[in-house]
């Protein structure tokens, strides 16, 4: 599917190549990420207010590049700062 965000999330991801699917029923869209070999490598449901909010848009965008980090061992340097400054022990309240 034609999307305006086609050019923009191809370079945010490159190397990797997004396709974006035919609207769902209910307005949500499949991205999906392709390798070279038009590969899947990552995919995710955007649903419509997600697409419809340039800011969730983008937000989603951002959790899925953390994701991506997160899973090639390569998370940004701030984020691995703030997880070392959090407890390393959860808190249960134990009732």
């Amino acid at each position: 599917m034609d999307n305006p965000n086609q050019q923009f999330v191809d370079q945010l991801f490159a190397p990797l190549r997004a396709n974006f699917s035919n609207p769902r029923p209910d307005g949500s869209i499949v991205l999906s990420l392709l390798d070279g070999n038009d590969a899947t490598a990552y995919s995710r449901v955007l649903n419509a207010s997600q697409l419809s909010d340039p800011q969730a848009f983008a937000q989603s965008l951002e959790e899925i590049r953390l994701e991506l980090a997160v899973r090639s061992g390569s998370i940004p340097a701030e984020m691995r700062k703030a997880l070392k400054e959090q407890d390393s022990v959860l808190n249960y309240q134990v009732t």
